[in-house]
This record gives C-alpha cells, structure tokens and sequence, in this order.
C-alpha cells in the first residue's frame, strides 16, 4: 500500500473517529448548556433542524467523494480538517439551537447562548434584535407584537437583576 494511502486512511479514520464522538456526546452537550442556562422563563420557537441534518449527513459524503476522487494526500488532508471543523459547528450550535428559549442565566437565541450581562440594547421591529456589548447583532424572529413586547420586558427583567 501506498504512503500517500495509508495517510489518507488515517486522516479518514480519525475525522471518522471526531465525528462519531460529536454525535454520541450531543445530548450531553445540550444538557450542559441547559444546566447552565437555569429554570426556563420564557420558551421562544425552535428553529428547523433541516440545517444540522443536512450537514451531518453531508459530511460523510463529503469525506467518501474526496477519498474515491483521489486529489492527493493534501487535498484529503484540507478536507477532512474542514469536515472536522464542520461537525464541530454544527454540534455546538445544535446544542443552542435545541434549547431556544429565556432562561435564568442567559438567553440562548440564534444559536447562540447570551449571558444577560453581556447584551447592550434590544430593538424592537419587523424582528426583535439584539444588540451585545461587543457589537454583535443577534435577530429573533417572534411569531407578533404581542410576543415581542412579552419577549422584552422579560429580557429587560432579567437584565436588571
């Protein structure tokens, strides 16, 4: 067998390896953001799970095209890091994504788990933003008004304590 084979083998097997571990450590993963969040105040909509699905399968497809096209050994090696980065992503922002809502500790919207001391400013509008201290935007879509005005007057509560 060839060098050029056999890394591409080993670079297979552990993107394999990190995937597997991903996935079978995902439900811990959202307990421990959950755990961290604290006692649910207010449950916003989920988003769809089509992405996460879509790329978890992708990945391994992604990684068996680029092992039977044969590129060479580099190439290989770029994509298999990428994949590995991929399910990384994927994971952590399923984790959030899972646990949608306002919690006590935190509010965990966009994907993202937003401590209450680090948010700016919300605007309200066509959708409710939220503007962090560091300048990062986070958007919510809410389902109307009446959800909006409840939505910021329990961030607005938490902020405050």
């Amino acid at each position: 067998m060839e060098t050029k084979t056999i890394i591409q083998l080993a670079c297979l097997a552990a993107t394999a390896v990190f995937y597997s571990i991903m996935l079978f450590t995902q439900k811990a993963r959202r307990a421990k953001v959950l755990e961290k969040a604290g006692e649910l105040l207010y449950e916003l909509t989920k988003p769809a799970k089509s992405k996460t699905m879509t790329t978890l399968f992708a990945i391994p497809c992604v990684l068996a095209f680029a092992f039977l096209v044969d590129y060479g050994a580099y190439f290989f090696i770029l994509v298999c890091a990428i994949c590995a980065l991929a399910v990384f992503i994927v994971c952590k922002d399923d984790a959030n994504s899972y646990n949608t809502g306002i919690y006590k500790n935190a509010l965990i919207a966009g994907g993202s788990y937003i401590e209450w001391s680090k948010i700016k400013e919300v605007k309200e509008g066509q959708y409710l933003e939220i503007v962090l201290v560091d300048g990062k935007k986070i958007t919510i879509q809410t389902s109307g008004a009446e959800e909006t005005k409840q939505i910021i007057d329990v961030i607005d509560k938490n902020r405050a304590n």
